[in-house]
């Protein structure tokens, strides 16, 4: 039997069960192979998806004439069924670094982007059980990749507590230092707002919400909500903000598009994603809410107002100021207190930080640094709960148990992709 001939039957699996062969086997296989003949050695076969989008995510290749890669993996039956699934227009597969199926067929399976994601038959994985990888050799992988990173793999719970709190510390700092550069390209004003609003989206709306704050700056907006009474400040900057994201009700049919005054350009409803998006999380609710964060402030500015909550000390003040309620819509809270804290942790203590530092108030940074550090832990995400099991024992238990150790893992996880990929 030829393992890529296309005409020989498929044998009776599912695709989940393929996909568990590739999460087990492909690590140790060395017979995979391009359709152009290409070698290819998986360090590490990427994290389960668990929402829209590829099989596995941020998977490790060696791949020849190429070097290491870092990107998404799709898994098939069919290599025909990429595009019979859509995945040839839908922008949540343009990350794909590797497209792996049973039946081949050696046609280019093209992303939305205009990419070719190279084709791997898997034939050869199905019935050598010696590939079979356990979660110690998986880990090995990790850890000497991590090791030339400057992470020397831990021998117990409390030193990976330790190493995740130096990781933290590191992520914290490195965003620092990255808004210090905006801050000298732009007012700090507009870069606190385009952080908060970044960080307003989960990560398939991240871009859009930054585009948005670009689109509307917020002096613009702090000056159009004070040129109002206080009692319509909600209405007008709601108005302007959803109507620029694409909510607004100028989408109607033969309606006039006309952008507000120093606002633009607008943003099309489109580039949302809105796939498995609960009502609660709705990116209409988030803007809404950055809208609410603006009116609370407007008298003083966002920038000295949570500067002021931050000044405090204490978690729950800054959770509380970045907080809003569920507007006129009702329903769940507009930001409710798991995405403030996210606020606080990701966006406005690096931007305080990085405020302080600039301006050589080294006391201040300090302090930005250690109430980050105080920050329990923050709701899970794929990144922390894959990368927690793939990097430790299970006797180990939950080590990462504060926002700080939480920040640690993901800033692994950068490290790892950045491996792959050190031009980026």
């Amino acid at each position: 039997m030829n393992a890529n001939d296309p005409h020989d039957p498929l044998p009776p699996i599912t695709e989940k069960q393929l996909a568990r062969l590739w999460e087990r086997r492909a690590v140790r296989s060395r017979a995979l192979r391009t359709e152009r003949g290409n070698r290819i050695r998986v360090l590490y076969p990427g994290r389960p998806g668990v929402t829209a989008g590829p099989d596995f995510r941020n998977a490790l290749l060696l791949v020849e004439d190429q070097g290491l890669v870092q990107g998404d993996v799709e898994v098939h039956l069919r290599q025909q069924d990429w595009r019979s699934h859509g995945h040839h227009a839908d922008p949540n597969y343009n990350g794909v670094a590797l497209h792996v199926a049973l039946e081949t067929t050696g046609a280019h399976s093209s992303t939305a982007s205009g990419g070719e994601p190279p084709l791997v038959g898997l034939r050869g994985l199905l019935d050598d059980p010696r590939l079979d990888e356990t979660p110690a050799e998986a880990r090995d992988h990790l850890w000497r990749l991590l090791e030339g990173q400057g992470y020397r793999r831990p021998d117990s719970a409390e030193r990976m507590a330790a190493l995740l709190n130096r990781a933290g510390d590191e992520r914290f700092l490195g965003r620092s230092r990255v808004l210090q550069r905006l801050m000298s390209e732009q007012p700090p004003e507009q870069t606190l707002w385009e952080s908060i609003c970044e960080a307003l989206g989960y990560r398939h709306n991240q871009h859009a919400f930054l585009q948005l704050a670009i689109a509307a700056p917020i002096h613009t907006l702090e000056n159009m909500a004070r040129r109002v009474p206080e009692s319509e400040r909600n209405a007008v900057l709601s108005a302007a903000l959803l109507g620029l994201a694409g909510f607004g009700e100028y989408q109607r049919p033969n309606r006039p598009r006309r952008t507000p005054e120093k606002l633009g350009p607008r943003l099309d409803a489109a580039q949302w994603k809105l796939f498995r998006v609960r009502p609660s999380n709705h990116p209409r609710r988030r803007v809404a809410g950055a809208a609410a964060l603006l009116i609370r402030f407007v008298d003083d500015g966002l920038l000295h107002g949570l500067a002021r909550a931050a000044a405090a000390g204490n978690p729950s003040t800054l959770t509380e100021a970045l907080s809003a309620g569920s507007g006129a819509e009702g329903g769940a809270a507009l930001i409710g207190a798991g995405r403030a804290r996210d606020i606080a942790v990701n966006a406005v203590l690096p931007f305080l930080h990085g405020l302080a530092s600039l301006t050589g108030e080294a006391g201040k940074s300090s302090a930005m640094l250690e109430l980050y550090r105080k920050y329990g832990k923050l709701t899970e995400n794929e990144i922390t709960r894959e990368l927690t099991s793939a990097l430790q024992p299970a006797e180990w238990g939950r080590v990462a148990r504060t926002a700080r150790q939480q920040q640690g893992l993901i800033h692994l996880q950068r490290l790892l992709a950045g491996a792959a990929n050190p031009r980026r």
